[in-house]
């Protein structure tokens, strides 16, 4: 879409940029006049107009008869004449281009439109005559002419008002303006020497503008030739652009050459051994056209050869340029009629070319700032994650070593302390044959085992702690002549596991398998577990002794605390009598929620 965008851009450019070379401006719908004499010293001699003089400088005196039939409301109109021009009717002089409102200036033709005074006028043929000037390098051009009403020759007259005054005044200030802006962006990044060049051809080339001033600084007209000599350095300062925008460094003897070449040219000038109009002629005009044709072929040997984007957004800029350049010498040099000069009114198109690759460059530098600021955002999110995981890991860290070091102590005083009093207790029983002590005594001992195994449970080690509750259950069982059928294969994994939570669990089963064996009468025990439809682990205690009775309102002890742990750990229970037996029920969250340890 940019690639798109930009060829419109430059194809609509293109077009309008070679109008001058194609579209002809309207004439009024009269008659105009095309033939004149021209006063060749002392004699007269029939011209045709169109007419350009070759030597420059100089007065030209012409004729012209017009006849009329109304001597009311008549205008002559000229459509274009190099500077100034002096008209006389029937001897009197009615107008003079040179006390104008607007400036003229010395870079292009004017334009006049002459109201011809009723009193001076008489039916049939009426002498005008033209005294034409040329100022500076331009020379002396003279248009064909119209006489009529000024309704039919205002709006012409309007019209190459805006094109030859108004337009070219717009250039200037549209490049000072530029240049101001380039010159902020250098006083910003001086470590970018093309801001630094841009700024330098825009201000070095604005002297030839100056000759617009010459209205309000009349001594500028003599100085307009060493002018015209400062504003060469401009055709080396854009080689120089051009090959930073390839990519290639300038060498040092050309940006001297910015500085020398127009300070031999002053030098020679007012020395007086090279006239200053021939410097600009022969030495300083060829330069600016040798210097434009070398940037353009850099320009499109980096545009064609690098694919240089930024040498294709120069490339059609530099070509009007430089074919202005040729057309605005071949009218120095008398090669070609007519006093305008091109390169006033291409240079917008450079102007746009400088500002786009300005805007390039900003457009660049944003995306740039913008993905390094996305990667910035992007490593500092994950470097909180990976901060807010390491702390996480430091604390689970810290509160494990916490955790072990308690249950260490806690393990070392329960073996040490209660551990030592059961096992004398059991021994003691043994010698006085007390079996309902030593009974009491061993089941205390390994219910403290059994607190002290579930100490060192840790997360998804659930199985392990109901495996040790299996070993002791089936000693304990195997003694009272108890069958147990133990199966835990298709336990779905359950994480979250504390030692807490797991003593939980391993209390529910084992206050399970007591009733049954207690209340139920129970000779055959079956632990099964597996994973319930709803995404939860399920174990399953079933047993064939008397069947629980169906009592929703039945509290006891041993149920209140089993549904109080399974509360703490997010799941629910389940007693249902069978035929022959009671099914227990316990269903767990495969999550288990945190608990204190």
């Amino acid at each position: 879409m940019r690639k798109l965008g930009l060829g419109v851009l430059w194809g609509l450019l293109a077009w309008l940029a070679s109008m001058p070379l194609w579209l002809e401006q309207s004439e009024p719908d009269i008659p105009a006049i095309t033939q004149a004499l021209y006063k060749d010293d002392t004699t007269w001699q029939a011209v045709s107009l169109p007419r350009a003089r070759r030597q420059a400088g100089h007065w030209e005196h012409y004729r012209i008869t017009v006849p009329l039939d109304e001597i009311n409301d008549r205008y002559l109109f000229i459509p274009t004449i190099s500077q100034r021009a002096i008209v006389t009717l029937a001897g009197e002089e009615i107008a003079d281009t040179e006390h104008r409102t607007t400036m003229i200036g010395l870079a292009s033709g004017i334009t006049a439109l002459v109201p011809l005074p009723a009193r001076l006028l008489t039916p049939g043929d009426n002498v005008i005559d033209i005294q034409l000037q040329s100022i500076g390098l331009v020379p002396a051009y003279l248009s064909p002419m119209y006489v009529g009403s000024a309704e039919q020759l205002t709006p012409y007259y309007r019209s190459r008002v805006f094109l030859l005054e108004y337009l070219r005044l717009m250039v200037p200030a549209g490049q000072l303006l530029m240049a101001l802006v380039v010159l902020v962006l250098w006083l910003y990044r001086p470590q970018d020497a093309l801001f630094g060049w841009l700024s330098l051809l825009l201000v070095t080339s604005m002297f030839i503008y100056l000759g617009m001033m010459r209205d309000l600084l009349p001594r500028l007209l003599d100085l307009m030739p060493y002018l015209h000599m400062i504003g060469s350095a401009a055709s080396a300062i854009l080689v120089i652009i051009v090959l930073l925008i390839a990519g290639i460094p300038p060498p040092r003897w050309l940006k001297l050459t910015a500085l020398i070449v127009p300070l031999v040219c002053i030098a020679l000038g007012l020395s007086n051994l090279v006239p200053a109009p021939q410097l600009v002629m022969f030495v300083n005009a060829p330069l600016n056209i040798l210097g434009s044709l070398i940037s353009l072929g850099i320009t499109a040997w980096a545009a064609l050869a690098r694919r240089s984007s930024e040498a294709w957004l120069l490339l059609l800029p530099l070509l009007l340029a430089v074919l202005a350049a040729l057309h605005d010498y071949a009218v120095i040099s008398a090669r070609l009629d007519g006093p305008i000069f091109l390169s006033v009114y291409y240079r917008p198109a450079l102007m746009i070319g400088i500002a786009m690759i300005l805007m390039r460059r900003l457009g660049v530098s944003l995306n740039r700032l913008d993905d390094v600021n996305a990667w910035l955002t992007q490593r500092l999110t994950e470097q909180e994650r990976e901060l807010e995981r390491l702390h996480e890991e430091e604390r689970r860290e810290t509160a494990r070593r916490a955790l072990g070091n308690e249950r260490r102590r806690l393990t070392a005083d329960l073996h040490d302390g209660l551990s030592g009093h059961l096992a004398s207790i059991i021994a003691l029983s043994e010698r006085e044959k007390s079996d309902q002590v030593e009974r009491a005594a061993r089941e205390a001992l390994e219910d403290l085992r059994l607190v002290i195994h579930s100490l060192d449970i840790q997360d998804r080690e659930l199985p392990v702690a109901l495996a040790g509750l299996r070993e002791r259950l089936e000693r304990q069982l195997k003694r009272m002549g108890v069958t147990l059928d133990w199966s835990m294969a298709r336990l779905p994994e359950i994480t979250g596991v504390t030692p807490s939570q797991a003593l939980n669990v391993l209390r529910i089963l084992q206050e399970a398998i007591t009733n049954a064996l207690k209340h139920g009468q129970a000779t055959r025990i079956q632990v099964s577990g597996s994973e319930n439809g709803e995404h939860q682990a399920r174990i399953d205690v079933i047993n064939d002794g008397t069947p629980f009775p169906h009592d929703p309102g039945r509290h006891g002890t041993g149920l209140i605390n089993m549904r109080r742990r399974i509360r703490q750990l997010g799941g629910h229970i389940d007693i249902a009598p069978l035929a022959t037996g009671t099914r227990l029920t316990l269903l767990l969250p495969l999550q288990l929620p945190e608990s204190p340890a």
